[in-house]
């Protein structure tokens, strides 16, 4: 999904090939999270489905910018060392925080996120492994593009560095969030939101031909 200059893609782990994705569509949601977003209108969010991988199949998350980006002018004004502010990348699972990173405004891009925060059994970082179907959502009667069950989402941010490691980056203004959705690819289909799938075949055959 591409929002301005900002492209995020989801690969099979080794895979040169994207996960495809359908239905993207953005929409401002609510933003609960920055401390300093006062009278904010609002987190952009880019919303698609994507199919299901096999639970537990290692992934990697491609983010790339097109050009440079630039801090905000709302980030800037919160410090006179404006030329320090800096964006940060947050991966998040089923709304559970696996990885995250300070990117600098000037690359190199792409950056691959392919490592999360936990660990194998000789110490090393453990590849992000994709989730599990919530089959639960096939209940819901309502949709939102601010949840997080059952997303793989990833939030771009503004803020400064700190000299902390565990609060690595004091976040000022979130940019905007990517909020990818999975589901099996024969629910995707049967819900006319991947294709082909056999319900436009369907119209085809009854609409009036053409002449």
């Amino acid at each position: 999904m591409r929002y301005e200059d900002w492209d995020i893609l989801i690969f099979p782990r080794g895979s040169k090939t994207p996960v495809r994705e359908f239905k993207t569509a953005c929409h401002v949601v609510p933003d609960l999270e920055c401390a300093y977003a006062h009278g904010s209108t609002g987190l952009p969010t880019l919303t698609c489905f994507i199919p299901s991988l096999p639970p537990g199949t290692p992934f990697t998350v491609s983010l790339h910018s097109w050009t440079n980006p630039e801090i905000s002018r709302y980030t800037k004004s919160f410090s006179q060392h404006h030329d320090s502010a800096t964006f940060e990348a947050r991966i998040s699972i089923d709304g559970d925080l696996v990885a995250t990173r300070t990117l600098a405004r000037y690359g190199p891009w792409p950056q691959l996120f392919e490592h999360g925060f936990e660990f194998n059994k000789d110490g090393t970082s453990d590849f992000l492994k994709f989730p599990s179907f919530r089959s639960e959502l096939l209940r819901q009667s309502y949709w939102n593009p601010a949840d997080d069950m059952g997303r793989i989402k990833i939030v771009i941010s503004e803020g400064y560095p700190r000299d902390s490691v565990s609060v690595p980056l004091e976040r000022v203004k979130n940019v905007m969030a990517f909020s990818f959705q999975h589901a099996p690819l024969e629910i995707l289909e049967a819900a006319a939101i991947a294709w082909p799938n056999p319900s436009m075949w369907q119209r085809a055959a009854i609409s009036p031909s053409m002449s």
